[in-house]
């Protein structure tokens, strides 16, 4: 019969412990950096917070007083606005509009946003609806 040998495990070092260790913990960390930046991203979160009062000052403001001020129907009120774009918008208008907003967003939003500096140009698409249009965004943020 053959002797089966045994084979000796290799212990590490205390020195190869703590490089094992070191490296274990920045990769952690790296982890947790990737899921928090992807979590809390700012320029994300802005950019959606103008985008929904964009689309509110439009729908619920703009539109409005276009197509009501003008004795024509919505689609002949706005046609001419289709390849030109309405007049531009700045952010200030957006976070003053007397439709909406809070303190809390209006801070948030000038915290990252130059106001008076970021524009908003809205194209009115056939058939000239509500929601039938498209908008352009000129951003002068801090991301």
């Amino acid at each position: 019969m053959k002797k089966v040998q045994k084979t000796k495990k290799r212990k590490l070092s205390l020195v190869q412990k703590i490089i094992v260790c070191v490296i274990a913990i920045i990769f952690v960390l790296i982890f947790f950096f990737l899921i928090f930046s992807l979590i809390n991203n700012p320029e994300r979160s802005v950019k959606s917070k103008i985008d929904n009062l964009a689309r509110d000052y439009y729908e619920n403001f703009l539109y409005e007083q276009i197509t009501h001020t003008n004795n024509q129907t919505p689609a002949k009120a706005l046609e001419e606005y289709k390849s030109v774009g309405l007049s531009i918008v700045y952010l200030r208008q957006l976070l003053y509009n007397k439709n909406q907003n809070d303190e809390e967003t209006i801070k948030y939003l000038t915290n990252y946003c130059d106001e008076n500096d970021t524009i908003i140009k809205y194209y009115p698409e056939p058939p000239y609806q509500k929601d039938s249009y498209r908008v352009e965004y000129s951003y002068s943020c801090d991301f």
